[in-house]
């Protein structure tokens, strides 16, 4: 049910959106696409590399310290818990969240898991955080530094608007023309849309486990599961974490 009703208000967004873009001129849409999809292709970079730094340089090194004696006697301790769940006992809440949608507890990550703690455990702990926390904190650390630097770029080529707009000005250019105004305004609406999708599906993690916060709820929207299966934004900002 809820996947239809979330269908129904993707097409009122689309349609207020639209409406916004049919009464602005054609060079200020062009304008504001071309400002969007710059915005995100130098945002994306720059949200992968701070997000993968930060997780590398100061998150890693202190859950291997919370979970690295676990994982040495995991072979001398006799619990009703597996080793995989006393390490998650370890876990910032925000991993133990994560699992549910990042599915770092079942599938082949559990086969990995399963692995590493059959070998050599002195070596295996970098290696097991890898596979529990960093799709999760990760995620969540380069959608922060996604929109940080989205907003700055933003802001910093809408500077160059007026300058823009004096050199590409003629009266075609700068008349208002509903029909052509909202297809020169589809790239910003399609960027828009995109960056929601990808925010929730990084940040996913730290919200409460709440009905309306599991992607399974809306796997009867049809243009959720098409947008979020074709999510070019998510294709790059996502490489390495996600599935």
């Amino acid at each position: 049910m809820l996947g239809i009703v979330l269908d129904v208000a993707t097409i009122f967004f689309f349609i207020f959106m639209f409406k916004k873009c049919a009464v602005k001129s054609q060079l200020k849409n062009a304008m504001e696409s071309v400002t969007f999809i710059l915005s995100s292709v130098v945002a994306v970079p720059i949200g992968v590399f701070l997000g993968d730094f930060c997780y590398s340089s100061f998150f890693r090194p202190v859950i291997m310290g919370r979970v690295e004696k676990t994982v040495i006697d995991s072979g001398n301790v006799d619990t009703s818990l597996t080793t995989v769940e006393r390490i998650m006992n370890h876990m910032p809440a925000m991993v133990n969240n994560g699992a549910r949608i990042y599915h770092t507890t079942s599938g082949d990550n559990l086969n990995q898991l399963n692995k590493l703690l059959a070998g050599d455990l002195s070596t295996a702990t970098g290696e097991i955080v890898d596979i529990l926390a960093r799709p999760v904190i990760d995620g969540v650390v380069r959608a922060l530094f996604f929109g940080v630097a989205f907003a700055g770029c933003y802001r910093l080529l809408r500077a160059f608007y007026p300058t823009v707009e004096a050199y590409f000005y003629n009266p075609d250019r700068a008349a208002v023309s509903p029909t052509n105004g909202m297809v020169l305004g589809a790239g910003k609406i399609v960027v828009i849309l995109l960056i929601i999708l990808s925010m929730v599906q990084l940040v996913g993690p730290v919200l409460p486990d709440f009905i309306l916060f599991r992607p399974e709820t809306y796997s009867q929207s049809y243009i959720f599961k098409i947008f979020n299966e074709n999510n070019l934004l998510m294709l790059f900002l996502g490489e390495g974490i996600t599935g």
